[in-house]
């Protein structure tokens, strides 16, 4: 499963959290409101509904004639429909209260003598019903009280604090879009430039410019993380170049002693014979480990200097091939094109690239029976070269490993015969890197190891 960056975990936390929190906040406020303005409603209505009924007692019992008149004053006073039942009898001033708008339930209660009050919706509007027996006067008075104004309100308050809570919520991603870039830019710069001084920009170093503390801190310990690696770095190829230098004239001096011997080998006993055999091949191998050595430290400290130029692909690995093969005594392998092969141009170091092609030829004629076939295609804008060998292929825990200084695999150790230094693909990889391009190694189709070098084509200019 692909983790999600810090960036958008940021921005997902702060904007989400601030909405959550918002809408926790709107819905308590509107819950607390709503109570507060309802309750209130009710119980002022309910104690005018009792004022009322109070006044209608007593109006029937002194001034019957003027119930009409109260029940429009009411009306007016309080914004309701009253309803009264007096002898089995409705009155009512208003066009707009029936016997309809009050439940049967409600009728039968206040009916039995006991006061009742209920809300409920009324040809969509919101209504408090308040019912309260008189039995002095054998009446029931009802009172509609609307609470569509409050309603309303409430609706707006709502809208209101919904609209708040995504105005909040988008402040919150705004915030958290800030913090986020804050937090994560120093990142994005260590990462940059790590990945630089992976790739050998060894002079790169973090801009120490006004921040925080702990980016400050940051900037500053890696830049001295830097400088102690590239100083280790110095340090180690210093040493592996002097070491590469005092060795060649003693070395030098051995190799013209054994020169001299060897050509008085026929005079020697047999165990002579075999003794300057073994000298003259763990020689060998000493002159190539003192050159590989002179090189890698040369191309560590930079004292190799690239001359790239732009060259036909094809061209140069057949020439590379035939240079290579010729040097070691060995046969020249095919090249097999592509279809999408015509004539595609790169730019590389032709030194640097033929030392490639030899170091992966001599690799395959010391532990692989030798290089099979070379293939030339193209894919995606890049040159693809793999090299096929009749190897019993790489093991998939040593294809990385492969690569690395000093590192001789199961086929070195299984082979007595073939011995080498460990520094030939470790040599191949950084002249790859250095001209722009990418090896790795694969089981060839044709059994054995694939080792594919990619190289960016170059467009043929017009």
């Amino acid at each position: 499963m692909r983790q999600r960056s810090l960036r958008v975990r940021l921005l997902t936390t702060f904007g989400l959290g601030a909405f959550i929190l918002s809408s926790l906040f709107a819905s308590l406020t509107y819950v607390g409101v709503h109570h507060v303005l309802v309750s209130d409603k009710i119980q002022s209505d309910l104690k005018q509904s009792y004022v009322n009924a109070a006044l209608i007692r007593s109006t029937l019992y002194t001034a019957p004639p003027h119930l009409a008149s109260l029940l429009n004053s009411i009306e007016s006073a309080t914004q309701s429909n009253v309803l009264v039942q007096t002898h089995h009898q409705w009155l009512s001033r208003s066009h707009f209260a029936s016997t309809n708008d009050v439940p049967a339930s409600l009728i039968d209660l206040v009916r039995a003598g006991h006061p009742a009050y209920q809300t409920l919706v009324v040809h969509g509007q919101i209504v408090f019903v308040v019912g309260v027996p008189i039995p002095a006067v054998e009446t029931q008075f009802y009172e509609v009280f609307h609470l569509g104004v409050l309603d309303r309100t409430l609706r707006t308050l709502l809208q209101l604090l919904a609209f708040g809570a995504l105005v909040t919520a988008a402040v919150g991603y705004a915030g958290g879009n800030w913090v986020a870039r804050r937090a994560v830019r120093p990142l994005e710069s260590v990462s940059r430039a790590a990945a630089a001084i992976a790739q050998g920009e060894l002079t790169t170093r973090l801009a120490v410019v006004q921040a925080d503390r702990e980016v400050q801190q940051l900037t500053q310990s890696f830049n001295e993380m830097v400088a102690q690696l590239v100083s280790r770095l110095e340090r180690d190829a210093r040493f592996a170049s002097d070491v590469s230098h005092e060795l060649r004239s003693p070395l030098t001096t051995l190799a013209t002693a054994a020169a001299v011997l060897q050509s008085h080998h026929d005079e020697l006993s047999a165990s002579g014979q075999e003794s300057l055999d073994l000298l003259m091949a763990d020689l060998s191998i000493f002159q190539s480990l003192v050159e590989d050595l002179l090189e890698m430290a040369r191309s560590d400290a930079g004292a190799v200097p690239l001359v790239i130029e732009t060259v036909s692909a094809v061209e140069l690995v057949r020439q590379c091939l035939r240079s290579a093969a010729r040097r070691h005594g060995l046969a020249e392998p095919a090249i097999e094109l592509g279809d999408d092969v015509t004539d595609p141009l790169v730019s590389v170091d032709r030194r640097r690239f033929e030392r490639v092609v030899t170091n992966l030829l001599d690799n395959a004629h010391r532990y692989a029976g030798g290089t099979t076939a070379v293939r030339v295609h193209c894919a995606d804008g890049q040159l693809v070269i793999d090299f096929d060998d009749a190897g019993p292929g790489v093991p998939d825990d040593e294809r990385d490993a492969i690569f690395e200084r000093f590192f001789r695999g199961r086929a070195a150790h299984d082979r007595s015969i073939a011995r080498g230094t460990g520094l030939g693909l470790a040599l191949v990889r950084d002249h790859v890197r250095a001209i722009g391009g990418q090896i790795s190694v694969w089981a060839s189709p044709d059994g054995g190891a694939r080792f594919e070098i990619l190289l960016p084509l170059v467009e043929e200019a017009s």
